[in-house]
């Protein structure tokens, strides 16, 4: 096996500095992975595109697939053809693919399967926090919960293995330092053979009808034992140290720890057990607590750990003290960092407090995240809100779009997750009586907006549903969309229709909303000001479920790909009134203000022309004129 991109050199031995999501993907190679499939979400994301650029030098199936339920589906499929498959995807998403994923264990994997769901303590990027470490308790899986880049690898390659020896899919739960940390990892060897194709007919193994699920139950237990069997002997609950004070981590957290222990001098004191996987064989607890008398429990999120520990010690009798998040050393919310456990640390160990120098750093200023200069949503915002106004209600959806949020565009009242902005809106339609609109994207709207446009159209609820396809996945990293090989759109929805079926893509927005039995379907590109005003005026007036399809491709992908840079613009100094118009309706980071006069920034400046339409003064124009100051 043999490419250009450093994670597929074959030699063992060999030493890698890497992100920890891309010795996820060594791993899964050593393992001899021979499936991937993905859908693209922070901090998760360079699991998948990393797959993307090696899959056909690596000969690997892969997929960006249309969501993670699909995903999940289509990764255990191939499991039962007896090949060694693999699926990522946020926390979010393992939430979304919860369904398939709770009946899996029950029927079990042929090749070996890992599920990547990546964490997001802190809420990074994330609307929520969730500890998927509970999956093995809820649903019978062994968990990896790795600490470094080097955890990572070895935790992957090893998790093929054990799926396979207990017929169990294995979750690999990297959090976000994990994922977006560099390491150094030691290249393992990378199979010469890889597992067969093939599929052995077996419906009462493969079909969980009340009457197989009930055997397929039992069956589960026993394999879950021989799980945690397994991972006793395995090498991910190493310890280190010595002394009746003991400390036992998990995840990045034992990371932090071991460097704590490093710095303070405490290895002689301190008896240091790691958590690597889960189920926690029981007789690693009972070892390690036979060792010492006190126990700090270091990880993020839920007491998952602590109260293991505390079980483990209450029912086979050992008297042995617990300190953790009950006991108020850690908080239950957000992500560690090394400060805050050297903190515990110290506080465990009887040291004194940490000295903090003293730094008179001034406050800095708020730097809120904004669409990119040029970017068609911003467009779209702004058409939309010309002609429904202020008072309408805007439900937004996941992705560079919910942006909308707040001044000055305003256009997202209601968030939640992947496809509910269709959903709320027409929640909140029914009740209210008044017409709502719905943002979504391209990329979402085919993950999961397609059932809640169905139900909107058999309730007949008084929405408009504003597509906005830019042909990419842009918010997650420039993943490929369902809509990323048609054409820029033309005015006439029909003829827009014919152009892409003649560049070869299977999909069309239009036809799926069509396909739906929604009649009122206006395809716009949101820079062509009187076209775009007229279908959103005729979308306003309209009676039941209408769409609003924005096409126009996201500025940033565009660029790279555009042979002439459009002409940027400047502001006359002469004729502007400084109005701020052009900021208050914006938010263009392009446009600042310099000593009491707005200017542009024409390195940012994408050429959109959206300033100039706005301006009222004629007071913003190409620098072509001559008229920058």
């Amino acid at each position: 096996m043999a490419g250009k991109h450093e994670i597929l050199q074959d030699r063992p031995g060999g030493h890698l500095c890497t992100l920890g999501n891309l010795a996820i993907v060594r791993g899964a190679l050593e393992a001899g992975v021979q499936f991937f499939s993905c859908y693209p979400g922070t901090p998760s994301s360079e699991v998948g595109d990393t797959f993307a650029r090696i899959a056909e030098d690596a000969d690997i199936w892969f997929e960006y697939s249309i969501n993670e339920k699909v995903a999940i589906e289509v990764a255990f499929g191939a499991s039962l053809t007896g090949v060694r498959s693999m699926c990522s995807m946020k926390h979010l998403g393992l939430s979304y693919a919860s369904d398939p994923a709770s009946t899996m264990p029950y029927v079990g994997v042929e090749g070996g399967m890992v599920i990547v769901s990546a964490g997001d303590p802190s809420l990074i990027t994330s609307p929520n926090e969730q500890d998927q470490r509970h999956f093995s308790r809820f649903l019978y899986y062994p968990v990896f919960d790795p600490a470094t880049p080097e955890d990572a690898r070895l935790m992957t390659r090893y998790a093929f293995e054990l799926s396979e020896k207990t017929r169990l899919p294995v979750l690999m739960r990297p959090t976000t330092r994990v994922c977006h940390s560099g390491g150094m990892v030691e290249l393992g060897a990378l199979p010469a053979k890889r597992n067969e194709v093939r599929f052995v007919k077996d419906p009462t193994r493969y079909v969980p009808i009340p009457t197989n699920a009930k055997r397929m139950r039992m069956e589960l237990s026993d394999r879950f034992r021989r799980a945690e069997e397994m991972l006793a002997s395995s090498p991910f609950f190493p310890r280190t140290g010595g002394g009746r004070r003991g400390i036992i981590a998990s995840g990045i957290g034992y990371a932090y720890v071991s460097q704590v222990i490093e710095d303070l001098g405490l290895s002689e004191q301190m008896t240091l057990q790691q958590v690597g996987a889960y189920p926690i064989p029981e007789s690693v607890l009972l070892s390690f607590l036979d060792e010492v008398d006190r126990v700090l429990v270091v990880e993020e999120l839920t007491p998952l750990v602590e109260e293991c520990v505390s079980l483990a010690a209450f029912r086979n009798q050992r008297s042995v003290e617990v300190f953790g998040k009950h006991s108020g050393h850690f908080p239950i919310e957000n992500e560690y960092s090394p400060d805050l456990v050297e903190d515990a640390v110290r506080r465990f160990a009887g040291l004194g407090a940490r000295s903090v120098p003293s730094v008179d750093v001034p406050a800095l200023p708020a730097r809120p995240p904004v669409l990119c200069p040029g970017c068609p949503h911003r467009t779209s915002f702004q058409r939309v809100r010309e002609v429904f106004g202020k008072k309408t209600v805007y439900c937004n959806d996941i992705g560079c779009y919910t942006l909308g949020y707040g001044e000055p565009f305003q256009a997202c009242d209601v968030l939640l997750c992947m496809g509910s902005s269709i959903s709320q809106a027409s929640g909140i339609a029914r009740t209210t009586g008044q017409r709502t609109v719905a943002y979504i994207g391209d990329s979402t709207f085919f993950h999961s907006g397609l059932p809640a446009l169905a139900n909107a159209v058999q309730a007949h609820d008084d929405i408009t549903v504003v597509i906005l396809d830019n042909y990419i996945t842009a918010m997650t990293g420039f993943q490929p969309s369902v809509t990323t090989d048609r054409c820029h759109p033309v005015a006439s929805v029909r003829k827009e229709d014919e152009v892409h079926r003649e560049n070869g893509s299977p999909f069309s927005i239009e036809d799926a909303v069509r396909g739906l039995g929604i009649t009122d379907v206006f395809s716009i590109d949101p820079f062509e000001e009187g076209t775009a005003r007229e279908a959103l005026k005729a979308a306003k007036t309209g009676r039941g479920v209408n769409v609003v399809v924005c096409h126009s491709p996201c500025v940033v992908n565009d660029r790279r790909s555009r042979k002439e840079q459009r002409p940027v613009f400047a502001i006359d100094q002469d004729a502007c009134n400084a109005c701020s118009l052009c900021v208050r309706q914006l938010g263009c980071p392009a446009i600042f203000v310099v000593d009491g006069e707005y200017v542009i920034d024409q390195d940012l400046c994408d050429g959109c022309e959206l300033c100039a339409d706005l301006c009222t003064r004629d007071a913003i124009r190409p620098v072509a004129a001559e008229v920058a100051k």
